[in-house]
C-alpha cells in the first residue's frame, strides 16, 4: 500500500504543476462567472440557469481533465523512459496503475472543489443559498469523472495518446446515450411488428447490443441536474446504488487495465 500511495502522491505532484490543468480549470472558472449573464439574459429563473449551466460545465470540465490528464499520467511515463526505472523495482505494475488512478481523482478533487467555491459564490452573489442537494449533484458529477478517468487509463495502457483520447471521448458520448439502447429494444418489441419499415432485430443481435449496453457505463446515471435544479424528488437510495453502479466499473476497468498493463513490453 505504501508504494501505492507513493506513485499517487508524485503523480498528484506532476499533474497539478501541468500547465494545461491550469487552463483548463482557469477556462471553466470563466464559464461558471459567464452564467451570471445567461441567467441575466435567459427569460427563465436566474437561479435555474446559472445552477443549470454551472453544473453542466464542470462536468464538461471533468472530462476534458480526464481525458487530456489521466491519458498523459501513463504516456508522459513511458515516452521519457522513466517507467523502465519504476518497473525495474520489485513493484507489480497494478501498484503503477491504481498509484496513478488515486494521484489523479486527488487532482479532480482539487480541482472540483475550487469550481465549487466558485459556483457557491457566485450564487451567494445574487442572493441564493446554496443548497445540500447541489452538492449531491456535484458529488455525482465527480464519480462520472472517476469512471471515465478509469475508461482513459485502460485505453492508454495499450494504445497511443490520440487514439486513447478519442475511444474515452466515444465510450463518454455512448454512456450518455446508453439508456436509449434498451429504450430502442423495447419500442421494436413492442410496435415492430405493427408499424411498416421497423427493423427485425435477430436473438444473437440483442444479445451482441445488450452486452455492449453492460460493457459500456450508463453516465446519464450520474446525471441529476434536471432533477436538482428543479427540486425533484430523488429515489431514497439512488445515490447508494449510483454510486455502487460505479465503483463497480470502476474496478473492472482498471482490472483490465492492470492486466494489460502487465502484459505490455516497453523495451
Amino acid at each position: 500500500m505504501n508504494f501505492i500511495l507513493v506513485i499517487a502522491y508524485n503523480a498528484f505532484r506532476e499533474t497539478v504543476r501541468d500547465k494545461i490543468l491550469y487552463n483548463l480549470v482557469f477556462f471553466t472558472i470563466g464559464l461558471i462567472l459567464f452564467s451570471l449573464l445567461l441567467g441575466q439574459w435567459s427569460v427563465f429563473a436566474e437561479e435555474n440557469v446559472i445552477k443549470d449551466f454551472a453544473l453542466a460545465v464542470m462536468s464538461l470540465s471533468g472530462l476534458m481533465m480526464s481525458v487530456f490528464v489521466g491519458i498523459g499520467l501513463i504516456q508522459k511515463e513511458i515516452q521519457r523512459k522513466t517507467i523502465l526505472t519504476l518497473l525495474a523495482k520489485p513493484l507489480p505494475r497494478w501498484h503503477f496503475i491504481v498509484g496513478k488512478y488515486l494521484g489523479l481523482l486527488l487532482v479532480l478533487a482539487l480541482n472540483l472543489g475550487i469550481m465549487t467555491l466558485v459556483f457557491f459564490l457566485v450564487l451567494i452573489s445574487i442572493g441564493v443559498r446554496p443548497q445540500p442537494n447541489l452538492l449531491l449533484a456535484i458529488y455525482l458529477v465527480y464519480l462520472e469523472m472517476a469512471v471515465i478517468t478509469a475508461v482513459a487509463l485502460l485505453f492508454s495502457a495499450f494504445s497511443t495518446p490520440m487514439l486513447s483520447a478519442l475511444f474515452t471521448l466515444g465510450v463518454y458520448v455512448a454512456g450518455h446515450l446508453a439508456g436509449d439502447i434498451l429504450n430502442h429494444l423495447s419500442f421494436i418489441h413492442r410496435f415492430g411488428a405493427r408499424l411498416p419499415g421497423t427493423p427485425v432485430i435477430s436473438v444473437w443481435q440483442e444479445r451482441i447490443i445488450r452486452g455492449v449496453y453492460y460493457v459500456i457505463p450508463n453516465l446519464e446515471n450520474f446525471n441529476i441536474r434536471g432533477r436538482v435544479v428543479y427540486n425533484l424528488p430523488l429515489g431514497h437510495h439512488y445515490v447508494l446504488n449510483t454510486s455502487l453502479y460505479g465503483a463497480a466499473f470502476i474496478l473492472m476497468y482498471l482490472i483490465i487495465a492492470s492486466l494489460w498493463f502487465s502484459k505490455r513490453d516497453f523495451i
